[in-house]
């Protein structure tokens, strides 16, 4: 590793915390000023400083909290977003950032979540930290074809609180992330600002983005069957070339099972395997 000097962000750094995220992401600037005025709060964000600029950096946000069973509840902070300069690359400096925003997490939180964007960056984390396998998922890809030929269910679009107030309907006595007001916040800011929506049908419900011709349905819920029927009226309303869908084990759905959210517990208590986190921002 190189001389750089980890520590919490200060005011100073959000121009160049602006310019690191949009290396490293590609993300607007409307979408960082976002992001940033949700979660740039004392301890939100560690940073790496080195040849007197930001090198790398990391935000650390509250929740959402675990409901593991009735009556037990976990509390949890998130860690996102790890971008390190491309001259800074292969020096240990991301990892480096990863573990103390891991450390900060667990002095206010039960669990340090990590959601590895793709599927490659799984053993950088558990590396880093000693990450194990918080939840599970299904995952399944479907082309616009396959799905314009089933039966679609009744979905109605909603707002981002009725949203969140019908997944804890349909999932209480489940084990699952609950959201927290800055998840719920940035919920809301994804579906006024991206293609996609939050559908609710009769028993269920589906959060959706659709991203360069992917619609992403990052949950599906559907305790009253498949959720084929529940997805095809999503695909309806959200045109896409391709659909990834994640969806409960604990709930009927397609797709291979696959470690989904990562962890670092506090304690050694064990986290049940169909813990559905869900709605992530990955």
């Amino acid at each position: 590793m190189c001389d750089a000097v980890l520590r919490p962000w200060r005011a100073e750094d959000v121009p160049q915390l602006t310019a690191l995220w949009q290396d490293a992401f590609g993300d607007d600037d409307d979408y960082i000023r976002t992001y940033h005025g949700l979660v740039l709060r004392p301890g939100g964000c560690v940073v790496a400083q080195a040849d007197g600029r930001v090198v790398s950096a990391m935000y650390v946000m509250d929740g959402p909290n675990l409901a593991i069973a009735p009556g037990e509840k976990r509390t949890a902070a998130y860690t996102y977003a790890l971008a390190t300069l491309p001259p800074y690359r292969g020096r240990g400096i991301g990892a480096a950032v990863y573990k103390a925003c891991v450390a900060a997490a667990l002095d206010r939180a039960d669990v340090a979540c990590v959601l590895p964007a793709e599927p490659g960056l799984y053993p950088f984390y558990e590396r880093a930290a000693a990450n194990i396998p918080l939840s599970y998922a299904r995952e399944a890809r479907f082309s616009r074809q396959e799905l314009g030929t089933l039966r679609q269910d009744d979905v109605t679009p909603v707002s981002a609180a009725a949203y969140a107030a019908r997944r804890e309907a349909v999932l209480a006595g489940r084990p699952h992330a609950t959201m927290n007001q800055c998840f719920l916040d940035l919920l809301a800011y994804h579906r006024q600002r991206f293609e996609g929506g939050l559908f609710v049908s009769a028993s269920g419900a589906a959060a959706a983005e659709v991203t360069d011709g992917v619609c992403a349905v990052s949950e599906l819920l559907d305790p009253s069957g498949d959720g084929m029927g529940l997805l095809a009226a999503v695909a309806a309303r959200c045109p896409a070339e391709r659909y990834v869908v994640r969806s409960p084990l604990f709930f009927g759905g397609p797709g291979e099972v696959r470690p989904f959210m990562l962890g670092v517990p506090r304690s050694p208590a064990p986290m049940p395997r169909d813990l559905w986190w869900g709605v992530a921002f990955d």
